[in-house]
């Protein structure tokens, strides 16, 4: 009688164990080659800038990989800069969209007459 037929619960552990193992060392070598990726997206190009990031070269991404930042640093680093504004550079000629408390206060006789409705009160028709 084999040590597996005696011990069919150890057995099964061991096995459970190495698949897990297995699984965890391609989970390992996958989250390796993402952060390989990570950093070469990142790396400073000629001028000293990062190409992704657009900003000054050592970026927030490019220290949190090489833990040359904290992530409490990084935040701070981020909070500090001025913000892009991608909508008016990628479509300048793009409308502003109006804040909410200006489209609130446009009157709205079809909101008027839908209200009026609800209340059973009759609202004259716009002269139009």
């Amino acid at each position: 009688m084999s040590a597996a037929a005696d011990f069919p619960i150890f057995a099964t552990m061991v096995t459970d164990l190495l698949d897990s193992r297995s699984l965890a060392e391609q989970r390992a070598e996958e989250l390796d080659r993402l952060l390989a990726e990570v950093e070469a997206l990142h790396e400073p190009d000629s001028n000293g800038d990062c190409p992704t990031c657009l900003t000054e070269a050592p970026c927030v991404t490019f220290g949190l990989l090489h833990r040359d930042l904290t992530f409490e640093r990084a935040c701070v680093n981020v909070r500090d800069r001025t913000t892009v504004d991608l909508t008016a550079i990628e479509q300048p000629d793009r409308p502003v969209v109006p804040r909410l408390a200006a489209l609130l206060a446009t009157p709205n006789p079809a909101m008027d007459r839908a209200f009026a409705a609800l209340i059973g009160k009759s609202v004259d028709p716009p002269n139009d």
